[in-house]
């Protein structure tokens, strides 16, 4: 398991729990047993996208690499085949971190980049004079771009997620541009998102708070994050089929 600066082992009482910390401890171990790629990262990101990290909302500069270069070596464990048991098979996996590390690390910081200057946008189009009218509308958006953008959110979402949130923030923009043109069709739909959001909420309320969230539940925020593109910006299309049904559904078989 992780300790910061170094690793240590523990027992968990599910298979699940001891998989979150070995995910963890193993990423941990790596990035103290190859090169940091902040170097490379200096030599070789843009400077548009070097300006662009400047707009975490959140802590350090050098906090928001860090998110990157762990989500990058999570992706990299994933490619390599999952984790490994044995010193033989940790050292082939750390020399391909160490091959791998620099490149995918600018791949994402590219990707976080463009995350956070469409966040940023939005952030300041709510801050422009709207009508009362569209309060609720606009609470409902600060609350869901703090849940998509926030401290840790690169590697929390994943590599392969980080184009998903870049279509939900494109939905949100979409969403702004007709909002002052139908406030009443905009509140119907945040009603039916509101509907599903609650339920999942009541389904979070019943798990221990000590215990990690497995992918399975995990999973049923991104869907109704997909139930808002749906709602919000149907011409930006759906990672699947989604539907309030469909969604509540899932949560009521949990």
């Amino acid at each position: 398991m992780d300790e910061k600066d170094a690793v240590g082992i523990k027992l968990f009482e599910t298979e699940f729990e001891q998989a979150v910390a070995m995910q963890q401890g193993l990423r941990r171990l790596l990035l103290l047993n190859v090169p940091s790629p902040i170097k490379y990262l200096h030599e070789k990101l843009p400077n548009k996208a070097k300006l662009g990290l400047y707009f975490t909302p959140f802590g350090r500069v050098l906090d928001l690499i860090d998110d990157c270069i762990a989500c990058a070596v999570d992706k990299l464990i994933a490619d390599f085949g999952g984790f490994v048991w044995d010193e033989a098979g940790f050292e082939k996996l750390r020399d391909f971190v160490r091959e791998n590390l620099n490149e995918v690390t600018v791949d994402i910081a590219q990707k976080v980049e463009q995350i956070l200057s469409l966040n940023h946008a939005l952030n300041q189009r709510l801050k422009g004079k709207m009508d009362f009218t569209m309060a609720f509308a606009l609470s409902d958006i600060k609350s869901q771009l703090a849940g998509l953008v926030y401290q840790g959110f690169v590697q929390k979402s994943g590599y392969d997620r980080l184009p998903d949130l870049q279509r939900y923030l494109q939905a949100v923009d979409k969403r702004i541009d007709k909002l002052a043109q139908d406030v009443n069709r905009d509140r119907a739909a945040m009603l039916r998102v509101e509907q599903v959001q609650q339920a999942y909420q009541q389904l979070l309320a019943k798990l221990p708070k000590s215990k990690p969230i497995s992918d399975e539940i995990a999973e049923i925020r991104y869907m109704i994050e997909e139930l808002r593109v749906s709602l919000f910006a149907q011409q930006l299309g759906t990672k699947y089929p989604v539907s309030e049904k469909r969604v509540l559904n899932i949560i009521n078989s949990l």
